[in-house]
């Protein structure tokens, strides 16, 4: 099921784009539209960030234009791919600068339209191949493993560290931490480091004495023994990467 989410201000847009959408059938879809960018911000913050796979938004709209609505997106963590729908050439620059996955000039055609939906679901499709279900107090929200640069054991639950910034807190753990994190366990660029702390291989940058030190510049202390084991197993997973 394709979760998308359509938010142009203009009654006879909406409902051409949603009459194209109920023929797109290289998937199932799931189709919210909204007719300014501030309401759905607000079913977002209601709902949690990971309620759409999509974004299809108009640029000129009033409130809030297309543009800042996909800053927001950003900044709240929101990496789903974001196509633009617009009659001016004018924003192409700024939709790049908020990572948009697509730009499209209207009138919207069948033929376009389908062929960057399609683009969009490998995308999609590829980004959930690639990520765990995690469950907060907040709800259920999907992690790219990618993202991940450590998790650790925290007020008795697993919080993790993304390279954005953003800091996730899973519910109450009833488990061991190592059964807690062990879908991230099953895939190589993980390990374990100490008993209650897990880093991302392929976020690491360099392996000092006593500590680590991550892709985005933060260094963590390492248990006293540790380096050893963990400098093999980074220059393994990186001989592995780059194997032909």
């Amino acid at each position: 099921m394709l979760k998308i989410a359509l938010c142009d201000d203009q009654q006879q847009s909406r409902e051409s784009i949603s009459a194209l959408l109920a023929e797109y059938t290289a998937a199932e879809l799931s189709l919210t539209t909204y007719t300014q960018g501030l309401d759905l911000l607000k079913q977002l913050e209601w709902d949690g960030k990971e309620l759409y796979d999509l974004y299809l938004m108009d640029v000129l709209m009033p409130q809030l234009s297309g543009i800042e609505l996909g800053r927001r997106l950003r900044s709240m963590g929101i990496m789903a791919p974001i196509i633009y729908l617009t009659s001016s050439r004018d924003y192409a620059v700024e939709s790049y600068n908020v990572r948009a996955f697509h730009y499209l000039l209207k009138p919207i055609t069948k033929e376009k339209l389908f062929a960057v939906l399609a683009q969009a679901q490998k995308r999609i499709d590829k980004s959930k191949a690639n990520a765990i279900t995690l469950h907060t107090h907040d709800g259920t929200v999907l992690l790219r493993v990618d993202d991940i640069l450590y998790a650790e054991l925290y007020a008795r639950a697993v919080r993790y560290h993304l390279a954005n910034g953003t800091v996730i807190d899973s519910q109450k753990l009833r488990i061991s931490f190592q059964k807690a994190v062990a879908d991230l366990l099953r895939l190589r660029s993980f390990i374990m480091v100490g008993s209650s702390f897990l880093v991302n291989l392929h976020q690491v940058k360099k392996i000092g004495h006593q500590e680590l030190l991550l892709a985005n510049g933060q260094s963590l202390p390492l248990p006293k023994g540790a380096k050893g084991k963990l400098l093999n197993s980074w220059m393994d997973y990186w001989l592995a990467t780059e194997a032909p």
